[in-house]
């Protein structure tokens, strides 16, 4: 695929439930109780279960391997920044846009972004390539 500068990408919104959290949990080891436990979760600083971050970004890794094919696994870097939380139920859309296009460097930065906008990660994936 050819990319240029400006071209954008965007993603169906994505939501999670949460059994997805507590299976997404056991899997990967994030099992703390503010987002396994809604009763700790609600009396803590954050008011309520948070979704893993990991969990969040989990739609960003599947669009770049869309996008780039075999070519992600190879040679690419993601830098990610996650800037505020989502809740269960929260729909969280991903764009990609191409930042920088050269033979030897490609640059897609990325933000997941709620239904009301507010930006809930954001960053970058790099794949230099020879």
């Amino acid at each position: 695929m050819e990319f240029k500068v400006g071209d954008t990408f965007r993603s169906a919104a994505r939501g999670v439930g949460q059994e997805d959290i507590n299976r997404f949990g056991a899997l990967h080891g994030t099992t703390g109780r503010t987002h396994t436990d809604p009763e700790y979760a609600r009396n803590s600083v954050f008011g309520g279960v948070i979704v893993q971050g990991a969990l969040v970004m989990a739609p960003v890794l599947d669009m770049a391997a869309d996008l780039l094919g075999d070519a992600w696994f190879e040679g690419c870097e993601i830098e990610a920044k996650f800037v505020a939380f989502t809740r269960p139920g929260d729909a969280v859309n991903v764009a990609f846009e191409v930042t920088r296009s050269e033979p030897g460097c490609l640059e897609l930065a990325y933000a997941c972004t709620l239904a009301d906008g507010k930006k809930v990660q954001v960053g970058t994936i790099t794949r230099r390539r020879g």
